[in-house]
C-alpha cells in the first residue's frame, strides 16, 4: 500500500469507516505482504519456543491458547457470514461459510492434538483382554 493509500485508510478508520482495496492486485499485494511480515516477525519466535518443548505435556498451554484463538476466529467468521447473508452477498457468504467450517474443524483438531499430549494408561497385558 503506498503512502497516499495508507493515509486514506487511516483517515477512513479515524472517521469510523472502513477502507477497502479497489483491485485484486492491491488485495493480493497486501495479503502477500501480510504473510511475509508475519513470517519474518513470528516464525523465529515460534521456532525458538518450540525448540524448548521437552515433553508432550509442554505442548498443552500453547495448544490450548491456539484452540481459543481458532474458536474466536470461527465465531467471528460465523458473525461475518450472518451479515453477508443478511446483505444478500451470496458469493461472499459462501466463501465465509467454507472458511468458518475450516475454522471449526481446526478447533476440533487442536483439541485432538491437546488430548494427544496425555499419555495412554499402561494396561498390563493380563488385563488387556
Amino acid at each position: 500500500m503506498n503512502v497516499p493509500a495508507k493515509l486514506a485508510a487511516l483517515a477512513a478508520r479515524l472517521a469510523g469507516k472502513t477502507w477497502a482495496h479497489e483491485t485484486t492486485e492491491q488485495l493480493v499485494a497486501v495479503l502477500d505482504q501480510q504473510i511475509e511480515r508475519l513470517t519474518d516477525e513470528r516464525a523465529p519466535e515460534y521456532l525458538a519456543d518450540a525448540a524448548n518443548l521437552s515433553s508432550p505435556a509442554a505442548y498443552q498451554p500453547g495448544l490450548i491458547d491456539l484452540r481459543g484463538d481458532a474458536y474466536d476466529m470461527a465465531v467471528h467468521l460465523d458473525a461475518l457470514t450472518t451479515t453477508a447473508v443478511a446483505l444478500g452477498d451470496a458469493d461472499l457468504a459462501d466463501a465465509l461459510v467454507e472458511a468458518g467450517e475450516f475454522a471449526h474443524e481446526l478447533v476440533a483438531r487442536l483439541a485432538a492434538a491437546a488430548h494427544a499430549t496425555i499419555p495412554a494408561p499402561n494396561i498390563p497385558a493380563a488385563n488387556a483382554a
